[in-house]
């Protein structure tokens, strides 16, 4: 318990720097590569679901948690998430040719990290919240970096550049708690 508390800790200290600052990172310190030649509708329908299971894994985290800090990182979770979709929402009008809305209902995958996270018992659920955290954020880093990179829309493309710096930011986050010891 004492090494949990370190480590989310260390994850909410983490955070207070890196708020204002924006972030660059590498392939290497994230972990993945960005996904290049991403299609313009498959980029929006990915960041969505990726953006709906970070506001649904936290929304869980504030009711499950034990912990203060893993608290405070689902708090930022659900205000950045509904941030980047309603700047991904706002940019679906402008982009040529139009790219329909996303679905609704979160992808198979994102649905079955729900369903863990419900069944999770409270001595196991931060460590498994955090860990989901650190694999969403790669996979979301790796989608907008990409789209940042070589995104054939220009409207979706200054939401991937505006979405890159806030995911680099929740990495940092995981990847302090991470390097404390208690993922």
């Amino acid at each position: 318990m004492r090494k949990l508390l370190i480590t989310m800790s260390a994850i909410a200290l983490g955070a207070m720097p890196a708020a204002g600052i924006a972030q660059t990172m590498t392939p290497e310190q994230v972990g993945a590569a960005p996904m290049t030649g991403t299609p313009s509708e498959n980029y929006v329908a990915w960041a969505a679901d990726s953006d709906k299971y970070e506001i649904q894994s936290s929304k869980i985290a504030l009711s499950k948690s034990k912990s203060d800090a893993t608290k405070a990182f689902a708090r930022e979770m659900i205000a950045d998430h509904t941030t980047t979709t309603k700047t991904l929402m706002a940019a679906l009008p402008k982009t040529e040719p139009k790219v329909k809305r996303p679905p609704s209902a979160l992808s198979e995958p994102n649905a079955a990290k729900i369903a863990a996270l419900k069944e999770a018992d409270a001595d196991s659920f931060d460590a498994l919240y955090m860990q989901q955290q650190a694999e969403a954020h790669k996979m979301a880093w790796s989608l907008h970096k990409g789209y940042s990179t070589d995104g054939q829309d220009p409207a979706l493309k200054a939401v991937a550049d505006s979405a890159v710096p806030i995911i680099e930011k929740h990495l940092a986050h995981v990847q302090a708690g991470g390097a404390a010891g208690g993922m």
